[in-house]
């Protein structure tokens, strides 16, 4: 496991042993691990810049205040308040900028030197 980007909500996670291998990253939030692929992380994204936006499914009923994850292992709901939504936005921003910076670099073939 190598660690994209940490803040007072959570961690994310490069992972490469999954349960699912197109799942290569992990948000902890709290006591709860999600695995994620990329695309999973992109759409937690949109869902948590648009808080105002009521999800019309069964089970949000057009509420505003929960975040619904589904995936083969697991359905997620997570009670949420502006907060917790920033949170999660500078959570998940921070894992993408960490991602796309390490494949610019790998795509240049640059690496950072250690001190």
């Amino acid at each position: 496991k190598e660690m994209l980007y940490k803040n007072e909500y959570g961690t994310s996670l490069s992972i490469t042993n999954g349960p699912n291998p197109e799942c290569t990253l992990q948000l902890v939030i709290e006591t709860v691990g999600l695995f994620m692929s990329r695309k999973d992380l992109e759409h937690l994204l949109k869902i948590v810049q648009k808080p105002f936006e009521p999800c019309q499914c069964e089970q949000c009923q057009g509420k505003i205040d929960k975040i619904w994850s589904t995936n083969p292992i697991i359905d997620i709901c997570l009670k949420v308040d502006k907060p917790i939504l920033a949170g999660i936005e500078d959570l998940v921003k921070g894992a993408l900028f960490n991602l796309d910076m390490d494949a610019t670099l790998l795509q240049n073939n640059l690496t950072i030197k250690e001190s």
